[in-house]
């Protein structure tokens, strides 16, 4: 079965490249351009089609940007036969065509994912009537849509204005939710009868299949595409070891907001339906469509409005372009877009998912794959040395990046192991999210490595080696760096070990001590434990608790201002006196203008 996971993530894969967010970027001296697509409406939910640039303001992760570009799309003569559009007389044969006819004006694009692993028998003609009265209805001369259902060929996928095959496709669909009876010879040797396997084999075929579909409608690189999902319940799709990077839930909605792909779902069952399986785990489909902008369509008498609304929305839409200076670290970047005309509402997806250089690098390599260009060399697998025990810190730097802070330790050697060598040093390396290398060097044991990055993916590679400076192992691993921007933040809390007094005073009077690795302590020892809060002027006021093994809280910490100009809050933790087991430090930060949380988790010995 692995073997029928993985090739439907490679042909998807195939298909089309990774794209860029739509948030679609555009590299540029003072960072990437990005596009939004949003929808306005009066109070009379009409649309807006009067707005100017200077009306709009847009945040990114809470910070104003610039707006550069702000441009209306309106989609004319799209009223079914009768619009005044000419039908173009082409057959699409190709990506190409595709691409070219997409690009056509008054053109909209929908895809359908006809799920009928999730949509019940007695579901079946209530689907097809709707699509059918869609077809008919509401799809104007020049529209482009695409039908999918499970086990489709994903390299077939090919849009069309062929109204008899469209309808020829909805005919074909027919609901199998609980019916487990084998209807073709890959079913009867890949798919398994027992009801809770057979329906995990059924939702990650769905999230494959539809992660594919998005992927082909993004290409297309359209300002806005319907992604069309009727389904009563997808699964969600439980994550095991070596199919990690198989599609999810997830990976439809990163895919869907990096191009501006709206994903709306129709629900057909009816209110007695819905209440006879009630407790089926949290509802994907609608967090599916809400957080990629479109909607969920759970009425069955109100299908038919629900679907004049998805296309109304491909009619009228704007597309708003600004420079985003983090667009490629991999993470969630939350944009809010306002209008300073009164009685206007604005619909908008809640942000992006930025791709990474490497994702962007093979983007660019499948869009350029027969330029006369050498291929990038595949990135090496990632692997945790066992030899070594690491740790990472943050905390803020200048220009909106982050100190990371790298410190290891041996494991140890294993009893009775006389092969394993000891490690004493790493020959490492770090590069950031932004492609450049922030690191490069050796560090010895409990030394550390202090270096500045935009937020984003570290990947730190490491020759591990012994006391001869010869490899014994390698450690290649990423490092997700969060932002730290915000009203009330706290950094990576670090540890300090102390056995005496002097030693406590002579960490106080270090700012280059480098923490440790370590978790365990020992009951002889004692913890200073320093804490970034910003902001810094003025600063929050910051608190510490020491949760005991059953969660109970024992005792509020020692808080004191650092000995250092301008350092973190400290934190004073002797362990004598408390027994062997597992502790929590809890550490709050609260000022007028908000508040943040950390927790640090310990291990003290005899």
């Amino acid at each position: 079965m692995r073997l029928f996971w993985l090739a439907l993530a490679v042909a998807a894969a195939a298909q089309a490249p990774t794209p860029a967010p739509n948030p679609v970027a555009t590299a540029g001296t003072a960072g990437e351009l990005v596009r939004v697509d949003l929808i306005a409406t009066d109070n009379r939910g009409r649309p807006v089609d009067n707005l100017k640039a200077s009306e709009f303001s847009l945040r990114e992760d809470g910070s104003a940007q610039t707006i550069e570009d702000v441009r209306l799309v309106k989609v004319k003569g799209t009223t079914g036969s009768t619009g005044p559009a000419v039908v173009p007389a082409v057959s699409i044969t190709s990506a190409a065509d595709e691409r070219a006819e997409a690009a056509r004006d008054n053109t909209r694009v929908v895809g359908m994912y006809l799920d009928e692993y999730f949509v019940s028998r007695e579901n079946t003609q209530r689907v097809r009537a709707a699509l059918h009265r869609f077809v008919d209805e509401d799809l104007g001369p020049t529209d482009l849509v695409t039908i999918m259902r499970p086990l489709d060929s994903l390299l077939k996928i090919r849009l069309t204005r062929d109204r008899a095959a469209l309808h020829q496709a909805i005919d074909a669909f027919e609901g199998r939710r609980g019916d487990y009876e084998p209807r073709t010879a890959f079913e009867r040797n890949s798919i398994v009868s027992e009801r809770g396997r057979a329906d995990s084999q059924r939702a990650q075929t769905t999230w494959s299949s539809l992660n594919a579909l998005t992927l082909h409608l993004a290409n297309l690189e359209v300002g806005r595409a319907a992604l069309l999902f009727v389904s009563e319940q997808a699964d969600a799709v439980p994550r095991r070891r070596g199919f990690e990077s198989l599609p999810s839930s997830g990976s439809v909605m990163r895919t869907a907001n990096r191009s501006s792909v709206s994903v709306y779902v129709i629900d057909p069952r009816g209110d007695a339906q819905r209440a006879e399986s009630p407790d089926e785990g949290p509802n994907l489909l609608r967090v599916l469509a809400d957080d990629t902008d479109g909607a969920l369509l759970a009425n069955p008498l109100e299908l038919g409005a629900g679907l004049k609304r998805m296309m109304a929305d491909l009619s009228a839409y704007y597309i708003v372009t600004y420079r985003s200076q983090r667009n490629r670290d991999g993470m969630f970047h939350a944009i809010y877009i306002s209008v300073n005309r009164p009685g206007i509402h604005i619909r908008a997806r809640k942000g992006y998912w930025a791709p990474t250089p490497d994702e962007v690098q093979r983007a660019n390599w499948m869009l350029h794959a027969n330029d006369p260009r050498p291929v990038a060399p595949p990135e090496a697998p990632r692997h945790a040395s066992p030899l070594i025990r690491p740790w990472f810190g943050i905390a803020r730097a200048d220009n909106g990046k982050i100190r990371l802070t790298f410190v290891w330790e041996p494991t140890g050697v294993v009893p009775g192991d006389r092969v394993r060598r000891l490690p004493t040093r790493l020959d490492m390396k770090a590069v950031g999210s932004d492609g450049k290398t922030a690191f490069e060097g050796t560090l010895g044991e409990r030394s550390s490595a202090v270096f500045d990055v935009p937020p984003g993916r570290v990947t730190l590679t490491s020759s591990v080696e012994d006391s001869a400076s010869q490899p014994i192992d390698s450690d290649i691993r990423d490092v997700i760096v969060r932002d730290l921007r915000g009203a009330v933040v706290l950094g990576t809390p670090q540890v300090f070990r102390a056995r005496t007094a002097r030693d406590v005073r002579e960490l106080q009077e270090d700012a280059s001590a480098a923490p440790v690795a370590s978790r365990e302590f020992s009951r002889t020892e004692q913890l200073l434990i320093r804490v970034p809060a910003y902001p810094s002027v003025p600063p929050p006021a910051v608190s510490a608790s020491l949760v005991s093994p059953a969660k109970q809280v024992m005792r509020q910490l020692k808080i004191r201002p650092s000995d250092l100009s301008g350092g973190p809050t400290e934190i004073d933790l002797p362990l004598a006196g408390l027994a062997s087991g597992n502790y929590t430090v809890e550490i709050a930060a609260k000022s007028a203008a908000g508040s943040a949380k950390e927790t640090l988790a310990i291990r003290v010995t005899n």
